[in-house]
């Protein structure tokens, strides 16, 4: 299957057009925000803000999630910051532009052309699974998923739907949040659903090493450039997702690293903005804004130790907030806040999946060795901020350690606490990386070692170079050779593509056409395309599965029993079928009219 080359353009455009009032609104929050700051800023605070108006707006205003609505909320979120910059304009002028010119490229600083090459890594690397696969869908069933709900939400208009999988029951996701924000993306831009998934994994690495960057730049050290590489080696698994999915908690550790760069600021206005952070991040996933929350306070502990009181006190009495508002206006999580408490309080919550095996090697034995000298390090010599994140890191380690050994816990904090893990190992390895650099220098400069002078500023280069080398060959290799599955291959996608444009002109007042009978293992993906019903599933979300041999059998048989169709009231089959009662309309697709049609 060819790239749609002109959806990412497309999606490319909108991302930039998306931005664009969120940049703006930067100014508002503080003046000192560095350009790379802002950007990263215009896209998390666009999709915060208009999430969340859109979620409220359907609560508690009725009005339907429609493309219209979308559109027109996106307009009543850019209109007054646009407003506010017109009338600055006209009262200071048109601002200084420096023209992109040879010499202004030959004078900038050659660390935004590394920074650069680093971003562009961190999109191939991100991309590399279905280039070596030749795979242009999903792997993950989470993201079929993910599919289905995103288009159940749009199809319904409100944030509780029918059940896409099977036409009755309503749901309510737990990650609404994310639901929307990529009915954003598709509206703003007007991609198809497949170029979403396909494409914003890039998209979302790219931002994630770009915040690196801004928290590595706003350290005393400098050390940017090794946070935005490190980073984008987080690695991806089938067990605990990761970046190289469009899934919610993808989209949560973005949002994660984007509230420990803004706290460094360390001012009341950008203190306003956790109450927006944490609530986008709950209702798009709200593991990972139990992440953010640990993060708030544990730096702010920090901070009191540096007797920042002040903004200690207002950093965690707002960081509360989004979640008594939660408890007190929704429902929606009280299942999960319950189990929650439940296992705070040692109840054993029983999990189907089993332990996840630790592998050192995902993120690289260098950069584990690396986070250990930058833990010393930040306590040793680091403030709040870095301590707060060797500190969240031991946190994390215990509460995987506390599951996997001895059953404490809540399993969707285990499963996801290794990606949180990930992110303060990163910025912390990229910090130690500056500090080596550093305690080389500082070595040069002692008398003790001045005839070794010249081998040390040797040194103080290739050391940082040759560990770099090294992260990039294991991290590489280590992406290159994780395992992904594949439930539909290409030819299959278009059948079901096929069958969602093209089944409306067989259905009547007596054919609904709407009950399918596919491979179980299929079933998943098929009904988040088609957009018609499924009997039985058994890959995640499962529905039958007892069934789900006798469903096998039947497609593997050529779909001969008639009676098997009539008793799971089946109107349509995918598969190879061999049946007189049974109509092809096209390859592998049959119809069922009944049998006293």
């Amino acid at each position: 299957m060819p790239l749609d080359t002109f959806d990412f353009i497309k999606l490319f455009l909108g991302i930039i057009i998306f931005i664009i009032p969120g940049y703006l609104w930067s100014y508002i929050f503080s003046k000192e925000f560095r350009i790379f700051e802002r950007i990263v800023f215009g896209f998390i605070f666009g999709f915060g803000s208009s999430t969340i108006i859109i979620y409220f707006f359907n609560l508690f205003l009725n009005i339907k999630i429609t493309v219209f609505s979308i559109l027109s909320i996106f307009v009543i979120y850019s209109i007054p910051i646009i407003i506010i910059f017109l009338l600055s304009l006209y009262k200071f002028g048109l601002p200084k532009i420096k023209v992109m010119s040879i010499d202004f490229l030959k004078k900038m600083d050659k660390k935004y052309y590394l920074l650069l090459i680093i971003l562009f890594f961190s999109c191939f690397l991100t991309f590399l699974p279905h280039i070596l696969n030749n795979y242009y869908l999903p792997f993950h069933v989470d993201e079929w998923i993910h599919w289905s709900y995103s288009n159940a939400l749009i199809k319904n208009g409100y944030t509780t739907f029918t059940n896409p999988y099977i036409g009755t029951r309503e749901i309510a996701s737990p990650e609404i949040g994310f639901h929307i924000s990529t009915l954003i993306i598709k509206s703003i831009s007007n991609v198809n659903i497949q170029s979403i998934f396909l494409f914003m994994p890039i998209v979302i690495s790219f931002f994630i090493s770009l915040t690196a960057f801004n928290i590595g730049e706003r350290s005393k050290n400098k050390f940017g450039l090794e946070a935005a590489f490190i980073i984008s080696f987080i690695p991806t698994t089938v067990r605990f997702l990761g970046p190289n999915f469009y899934v919610a908690v993808t989209f949560g550790i973005l949002i994660l690293i984007f509230i420990i760069w803004i706290a460094q600021i360390k001012e009341i206005q950008v203190a306003i903005l956790f109450p927006i952070l944490l609530f986008f991040t709950f209702i798009v996933h709200p593991a990972t804004a139990f992440a953010g929350l640990v993060f708030i306070f544990a730096y702010s502990i920090f901070l009191l130790f540096e007797k920042t009181y002040k903004i200690a006190f207002w950093y965690c009495f707002l960081s509360v907030l989004p979640f008594f508002i939660i408890l007190l206006f929704s429902t929606r999580w009280d299942l999960w806040i319950g189990y929650l408490i439940e296992s705070i309080q040692g109840k054993e919550i029983i999990s189907s999946l089993p332990s996840i095996w630790v592998d050192y090697n995902q993120m690289g034995l260098l950069t584990w060795g690396l986070f250990i000298i930058g833990v010393y390090f930040s306590f040793s010599k680091g403030k709040a901020h870095k301590k707060s994140l060797s500190f969240l890191s031991i946190i994390f380690i215990i509460l995987i350690g506390l599951y996997d050994k001895l059953g404490y816990g809540f399993p969707i904090i285990y499963y996801r606490s290794f990606l949180y893990l990930f992110i303060p190992v990163s910025l912390i390895a990229a910090y130690a990386l500056s500090e080596i650099k550093i305690y080389i220098k500082e070595l040069k400069e002692n008398k003790k070692f001045k005839h070794y002078k010249k081998q040390l500023k040797h040194l103080k280069k290739i050391l940082p170079i040759s560990i770099s080398i090294v992260i990039l060959i294991i991290g590489t290799n280590a992406h290159a050779n994780t395992y992904y599955y594949e439930m539909i291959n290409e030819d299959e996608y278009q059948d079901f593509i096929w069958i969602r444009d093209n089944i409306d002109k067989y259905r009547d007042e007596n054919h609904s056409y709407d009950r399918a009978a596919i491979d179980p293992f299929k079933a998943s993906p098929f009904s988040a395309i088609t957009g018609l019903y499924i009997v039985s599933s058994n890959m995640h979300p499962t529905y039958s599965l007892k069934s789900s041999e006798k469903f096998k059998d039947f497609i593997k048989n050529e779909c001969i029993d008639t009676n098997f169709l009539e008793r799971y009231d089946i109107s349509i089959i995918y598969g190879n079928c061999n049946n007189s009662n049974l109509t092809k309309i096209h390859n592998k697709v049959y119809l069922y009219p009944g049998l006293y049609e």
